[in-house]
Formats: structure tokens, sequence, C-alpha cells
């Protein structure tokens, strides 16, 4: 859908210059919008419509960079549906803005909605930009960042009364876009992401709180044993009733999202709220086969430290798992390859090696332990 609107767009731009429309504009000026006396149609008319070739391919350009992605989350009908809601909202911006007697074209607006959206389910994500000033190549820029300073830009521009550029219209589309992407993934219409500004929202509060209780006091990994109160007759008293850990119930929800998470097969999301449950108390561990998938999900991700010490912790806790040589494998690879930790590799290793049968595994921890040997530390005794 977004490569249609691209041809469709392209091609009334075509029809414009063989028509001299970006000179000399006729039938042009019935489908733009006017600020004074707007009409319904033109709402979504002056969308496709541009002044000039090089207002028409900076908005296709942008509508390419940024149109793709959203129109794989939201699909083909609900994307078509979402551009031309954000060309009214911002028409409908522009037009309340107090803009009588100017009248606005282009696909500005909806496509500032189309990065709004792209702000709420992809803020991590980079830009791969083409310089030919200081330097001739390409540089990457996050996203986020960039679509930000497009807002401010407009910001600036409107407060200064600039009326080159409808910048209400964008201001208008990009929060559109935004709040329309932020409401889905609230309302859970869109498949969430680790990734996306919500998620990023929610582990962003997540840390607040917890260093708000540290600087409360709270140590979570201190534990002072209290010694029970004494009675004259040298009975104790009833025991007083425990005092509530201030991160009980959080690391509750998290072990619940992380649950919920694994359920829907949303195996990245869960390795990231892992690692906030481990932060609050490295004692968790979960069920045997989540324990191990979220291992092996931070494992694929490259987070080694992280899988190192949830594959550790599966050790201790499930030692009688049945192909728990494939796991012992993995770690030490792991802890030979991108840890540094030889010795430890070299036990898992040997250990994984005595029930290894797959001949791909068995040749495999082989060729490891053979790159690691020259590596281990000799001890050297002293006369």
């Amino acid at each position: 859908m977004n490569w249609a609107l691209l041809i469709v767009t392209f091609c009334v731009g075509v029809v414009e210059a063989f028509t001299n429309q970006f000179r000399s504009p006729t039938w042009v000026n019935h489908l733009q919008l006017s600020g004074r006396v707007p009409e319904l149609g033109n709402f979504v008319t002056y969308a496709f419509i541009h002044a000039g070739w090089l207002h028409l391919l900076e908005n296709l350009l942008a509508l390419y960079v940024f149109g793709n992605n959203v129109n794989d989350r939201l699909g083909q009908v609900g994307y078509l549906a979402f551009y031309l809601a954000g060309a009214i909202f911002a028409g409908v911006g522009f037009v309340a803005a107090d803009s009588s007697g100017l009248q606005v074209l282009g696909a500005s607006g909806a496509v500032m909605a189309v990065m709004g959206a792209y702000l709420a389910l992809y803020p991590r994500s980079n830009i791969t930009i083409l310089s030919l000033l200081f330097f001739v190549g390409t540089f990457e820029v996050p996203s986020m960042y960039l679509i930000i300073a497009f807002f401010i830009l407009d910001l600036i521009w409107k407060m200064a009364d600039s009326v080159a550029v409808a910048h209400v219209a964008h201001l208008s589309g990009l929060l559109f876009g935004f709040g329309v992407g932020m409401a889905l993934l609230g309302l859970r219409l869109l498949p969430r992401d680790p990734f996306d500004f919500l998620a990023l929202l929610q582990r962003w509060h997540r840390r607040r709180q917890y260093k708000m209780l540290v600087r409360q006091g709270y140590n979570p990994f201190g534990y002072v044993a209290r010694p029970s109160p004494l009675r004259v007759d040298n009975r104790p008293h009833a025991r007083p009733p425990a005092e509530a850990d201030p991160n009980l119930q959080r690391i509750r929800d998290l072990r619940a999202e992380i649950n919920e998470a694994i359920a829907h097969h949303n195996l990245p999301h869960a390795a990231i709220l892992f690692m906030d449950l481990r932060t609050l108390d490295p004692r968790q561990v979960l069920a045997r086969q989540s324990q191990l998938d979220v291992a092996n999900q931070l494992a694929s991700q490259q987070f080694f430290a992280q899988a190192a010490d949830a594959y550790e912790q599966f050790l201790r806790h499930y030692p009688n798992f049945e192909q728990i040589e494939q796991v012992q494998l993995m770690l030490g690879l792991i802890c030979g390859r991108y840890l540094g930790q030889y010795d430890r590799a070299k036990a898992l290793l040997t250990a994984a090696g005595q029930r290894l049968h797959g001949e791909r595994e068995i040749a495999m921890a082989q060729a490891e332990m053979e790159r690691i040997e020259p590596l281990l530390v000799t001890p050297v005794i002293r006369s």
C-alpha cells in the first residue's frame, strides 16, 4: 500500500508538470485546502498535489523511508486508512489554526503522521542519511532524534510566524500519528515489541521507581536476621508480621509479564523483562522451559553475559534436565568465545563431551577445546 501511495502521488505530480500546474495552476487550485472556505473533499485531495518537483520528491523520499515499516505493522487497509486520516487531521489542524486567506497543498501532513507512528513503533531504529556537504558518504541517525528534531523545528518556525510552510499541518500530523501508534500499542491492537516507545517508557518508569527506593535507603540485596524477642519465661513472643518487601509486588508483576510474553511467543520482550527481574533480585529463576527459552533468546540477541548468567542458573536449579549436555555446550561456547572465561569453558565442554552424541556438537566442542587450550592459565611453581 505504501508503494501504491508513492506511485499515485508521483503520477499526479507528473500530470501537474505536463499541464504546467507548478507555474500556472488552474485545476490544482480546486484541489487545494483553503483555510478560508475549506471544502470537505479537499481534506484528502490536497495531500496528493504539490508546488514543484522539489516539494514532491522530498515528500516521496520521506514516505519511502518511514512508510514501508509502518505499512508492515498496520496492514494494507489499515495503513491506507491511517494515511488518509493523517492527511485529514493535519488539514483540520491547519484550518483550526486561524489560517484564513491561506491555502495548503502537499503530502507533508500525512507523511508527518507516518513519521509519528514510526516514532511510536520503531524509536530505537536508525535512519541512513546521505551526506553531500562536509563529506560524501552515508551515516546513521537514531530515528527518535531525527523525528523529534523535525517536530522542534516546525514548532520554532510556527512560533516565528513563518507562513511559507504549513507548520501547523506538520505538527498536527505528527502528533496524530504518534498518538494513534501509542494507542494501538497500549490497547494491544498491534503486537508489542520490546523496543517500541511504550516499552521504553515502561522500563524507564521501572528504573525510576527502583532508583527512588534505593535513594530512600532500601537495599535489595541486604538481609539482616533479627533475633526473636523472648518473654520473661524464656518463651518467644508470637512472631511479628513480616515487613512487606517494597519490591515484592514488582517482582510478581515482572514474573507475570514474562510468563505472558512467553505464552504469546514474544521472547525478545520476555528476555528484556527477565534482565529487569534479575536486577531487582539476582535469586529469581523461572520455570525450567521458560528459563531455557529466555537464556537462548539472550544468547541470540548477543547479551552474552546475561545469557551466561541465565544458563548458570539453569544448571544450578535443573541439574537433571535430560539434555543438560546441550546447555553445557552452549554455556561453554559463550564462556570461551565471548567472555574470556577459559577455565570455566573447559570444565563445561569437558562435561558436555561425555554425554554428547551428535557428530556436529562433538566436533564443535572439540574445536573450541583446541582453540582455548593455549589460552588457559598454566600455574607456575617456583622452587
